[in-house]
């Protein structure tokens, strides 16, 4: 046999071999893509069908990722990686929290006037008010009970005896006659000396208690809430001269008397004006002295306090009186200070022509008025309380902010039902709706003759 057959017959028995390696080849290869066809279809069912096809231990982390950290989880992992960061924000926050609470429950303290190391007392308050009104009075009463002394400005022997009924031994009567005043106006008047002992002097309650000295805390400028209505030709001028004289006039000449007082020692006081603010904020009709008054006295108020805040006393001391508008809403003192008013009657003393011009228009206005439609406790004003505590808050020292500053006292505060909204409302809103809400328009046809309006007018 020769090489040739030899290496025939050799390469035939090598076949066998090559044929089985390839095979196990190509079965391998068969296997693998029979698996990931398998694991292919097998995940994508247990996406669709979760209930049917579960899948198996060793994908669940590839099909089902984590799941998220909620918000507690996620802080208090950020507050194991940032502890320093985490005590400086505790202490932070904790420390606000602690002074913004103290700060509400000193504002809910029990409000009460300052007293002298004996426990006497030793705040004044000056009370330029008629004790005819029931708002002085009031008033009076309140601060008494808080442990102030009262003085009440009077006129007359009748008003003296008004304040001596109430039987308050710290509500006193002050005498003050402003016709005359002193030579200059830097001169104590003569009705202040009194007052003016018990600030500059040491007073003792009795011998062996230890002398203080008092304190002129704040004057409170109370003019008469009342004011005449009716159109500009039925008001006369009396009236008028009686109007300026004791609700503008002697404000600002009381003002006046009082100033060489306030400013004698360097104390924290107040000068409050008290007075109504709805009809001037809505420039009411028919209502033109209280209109014209009461902004007379806010315009006075701004004037004076700007002069106060430039004062400056001989050590360098900055003036520490604060002049504060109290603009009055409906207020609810009580049954006992309720006074009944009748409105519409004035018409009769109005002149036949008179009544013919206005006398629609007038009467359609006063009929946009509670109290004039259904008496004085048809008008639900704001507890007594409320006027109480802004009274007393504007007479306190002014408080310090959470960084040790002094605070001013508000320069305006609203008290009472309505005194705000209003005052938004005749600020912002325009006129053409403000006359829509006090009835213009919804009067009849005032074209009548004379004698007909005035047989309809006396059945009034």
């Amino acid at each position: 046999m020769t090489s040739d057959d030899q290496f025939f017959f050799d390469f035939l028995a090598s076949i066998p071999h090559d044929v089985k390696r390839y095979s196990a080849d190509v079965a391998d290869a068969i296997d693998r893509h029979v698996d990931y066809a398998a694991t292919a279809v097998k995940d994508t069912l247990t996406v669709y069908l979760p209930s049917i096809i579960k899948p198996g231990t060793r994908d669940v982390s590839l099909l089902h990722p984590p799941k998220p950290l909620s918000v507690p989880e996620r802080v208090y992992n950020w507050v194991l990686r940032n502890r320093a960061w985490t005590a400086a924000l505790i202490a932070f926050f904790g420390t606000g929290s602690v002074l913004l609470l103290g700060s509400r429950v000193f504002d809910q303290r029990k409000r009460r006037a300052r007293r002298a190391g004996n426990g006497a007392r030793k705040e004044i308050v000056v009370i330029a008010g008629s004790p005819h009104e029931p708002m002085t009075r009031a008033i009076a009463e309140d601060l008494e009970r808080r442990g102030f002394i009262v003085y009440v400005v009077v006129q007359s022997a009748e008003e003296e005896h008004i304040i001596q009924t109430q039987n308050r031994s710290d509500i006193r009567a002050l005498h003050l006659d402003i016709t005359t005043t002193p030579s200059t106006p830097s001169e104590i008047h003569p009705a202040l000396h009194g007052i003016f002992s018990l600030i500059s002097h040491a007073q003792s309650p009795a011998p062996g208690i230890q002398p203080h000295t008092c304190q002129l805390s704040g004057l409170i400028i109370l003019p008469s809430l009342n004011y005449p209505t009716g159109p500009l030709p039925t008001i006369p001028a009396s009236s008028w001269a009686d109007t300026v004289n004791t609700r503008l006039l002697s404000p600002i000449l009381i003002t006046q008397m009082f100033m060489p007082l306030l400013t004698h020692r360097n104390h924290s006081s107040s000068i409050l004006f008290l007075y109504p603010s709805i009809s001037s904020s809505l420039s009411a009709p028919y209502a033109g002295p209280e209109v014209a008054i009461t902004r007379a006295l806010s315009g006075f108020a701004t004037s004076l306090r700007q002069e106060l805040r430039l004062l400056q006393f001989a050590n360098g001391a900055s003036c520490n009186i604060d002049v504060v508008e109290m603009r009055l809403g409906n207020l609810d003192l009580g049954s006992q200070y309720r006074v009944s008013q009748v409105t519409g009657t004035e018409i009769l003393a109005w002149s036949p022509q008179q009544r013919a011009l206005y006398g629609q228009s007038y009467m359609s206005s006063i009929e946009q008025r509670p109290m004039a439609a259904h008496g004085p406790g048809a008008i639900r004003g704001s507890s007594a309380r409320v006027l109480y505590n802004a009274v007393f808050d504007s007479l306190a020292p002014p408080q310090k902010s959470l960084f040790g500053n002094k605070k001013r006292r508000k320069p305006v505060v609203f008290v009472g039902r309505g005194s705000r909204s209003y005052g938004i409302i005749g600020q912002w809103v325009p006129s053409g709706i403000i006359g829509f809400m006090l009835g213009y328009g919804n009067s009849p046809s005032t074209v009548s003759s004379g004698a007909s309006s005035e047989t309809g007018w006396e059945r009034v």
